[in-house]
């Protein structure tokens, strides 16, 4: 009796539990119901009431789609996905620039995020009304992943692009490697400039600042290196789903500066030879991603295509590492005028993936109003249609879950 009772007693725990985490799990995933933008870069006022599923924005080419996932971006990130500065996207002839978003999740818990630049002044950044004392911990709060044509860059440009890339995603999920991150490159940039000194700078000063990058370091490189770990597996899943050669292996290595020991010694042993040069030539602000096709680098061996296919299934791998990891929230997804620039068989490759379960809330730009009209047939998904033309947008179709297409007033 007593045995039978214990029994119940745990089968009633791990009912519970498994509860709390279903409503957990619901709790956090986040969407964008409404979009405030007020002199954001070329749109002088809108007020976007969006979709939970899918949302496309159409319009030629300079007229302000992107602006409007940019201002989603700015409101998960606490800036621009371009690397224009805070002031640069204030609209012209205007002192000031002001995006709000309501997000709600699955249990009708509301967010309320806002952000306000004005000429001169800080930008100043706020949860609920209440304002952050440092941008930084806002990250990780709305997760979100943006893929655009600018992310070939992954592939064909430098190595900062692809330490960015590990930046942003390990933002967003661990404190202590964005904690870590911003005192390195604070104690890296300090060194810098005494390394450029012309008089003999304070020894001590090198010993403490070495001390702290060292440790700092040791925190960035097993971040990065689990990371990696975790990551490339899915990454490789990914590629073969849009890759149609069996024969194409893909991989990823880590080049770190942890491959050659601790990095206290090595700044102590080259400190005389990087007052020479005037900067640091060792450390996690040279790691690099080692990009791989059947055991060559991509950057050499890679067609055009084979190119897009890599950056692309990293995009997409970078949403599925986030959506699995630590409070397993599912990140908004930004398509940035991708199809346009991709052959038929990638474009219906990635149309019939994020139509699937893995995707909440997805934002789609497209110049080609057919084109999108496929796209939007095939995903078999609630969606709104707005039209962005000068920096106005309006809402021109509201198809719901009736698939009746409606053409309400209020939002246009």
């Amino acid at each position: 009796m007593v045995e039978g009772s214990k029994n119940s007693e745990i089968s009633s725990y791990l009912c519970t539990q498994i509860l709390l985490s279903i409503l957990h799990f619901f709790l956090i995933d986040m969407i964008l119901e409404q979009l405030s933008l007020l002199n954001y870069k070329n749109i002088e006022q809108a007020q976007l009431t969006l979709s939970p599923n899918v949302n496309c924005l159409i319009g030629a080419n300079g007229q302000g789609k992107t602006n409007v996932l940019d201002a989603i971006y700015f409101l998960s990130f606490g800036k621009s996905a371009t690397a224009l500065t805070d002031g640069a996207c204030v609209r012209h002839d205007a002192e000031f620039m002001m995006l709000q978003g309501k997000y709600r999740s699955a249990l009708m818990e509301e967010e309320e995020i806002s952000c306000g630049i004005k000429r001169g002044q800080r930008k100043r950044m706020r949860r609920n009304e209440k304002e952050y004392k440092r941008l930084s911990e806002h990250l990780g709060v709305i997760p979100l992943v943006m893929l655009s044509p600018a992310d070939e860059q992954l592939v064909s440009g430098g190595s900062e692009e692809r330490r960015r890339f590990m930046d942003i995603v390990l933002s967003q999920v661990s404190p202590n490697y964005l904690a870590a991150l911003i005192r390195y490159n604070k104690s890296l940039q300090q060194r810098n400039t005494m390394l450029k000194q012309d008089d003999e700078p304070d020894a001590q000063l090198f010993e403490v600042l070495e001390e702290m990058m060292s440790m700092d370091a040791a925190v960035i490189y097993q971040e990065r290196q689990a990371f990696v770990r975790d990551f490339v597996p899915i990454f490789q899943v990914m590629y073969a789903r849009f890759c149609n050669a069996a024969s194409e292996e893909v991989d990823i290595l880590y080049d770190t500066h942890a491959s050659r020991g601790d990095l206290l010694p090595i700044l102590v042993r080259d400190r005389a030879k990087e007052r020479i040069v005037g900067y640091t030539l060792h450390g996690p602000h040279k790691d690099n991603l080692e990009l791989l096709m059947n055991g060559h680098n991509v950057r050499r061996e890679a067609s055009q295509g084979q190119t897009k296919t890599f950056f692309i299934a990293m995009k997409l791998a970078q949403f599925l590492y986030l959506k699995s990891v630590g409070e397993h929230r599912t990140p908004i997804l930004l398509l940035d005028d991708i199809f346009d620039k991709l052959d038929a068989g990638r474009v219906a490759c990635i149309v019939d993936y994020v139509s699937g379960d893995d995707f909440e809330q997805i934002f789609i730009t497209d110049t080609n109003r057919e084109h999108l009209d496929s796209i939007l047939a095939a995903t078999h998904r609630e969606y709104k249609l707005f039209e962005v033309k000068g920096g106005e947008v309006a809402l021109v179709e509201n198809h719901g879950a009736s698939g009746a297409a409606e053409l309400p007033a209020s939002d246009a």
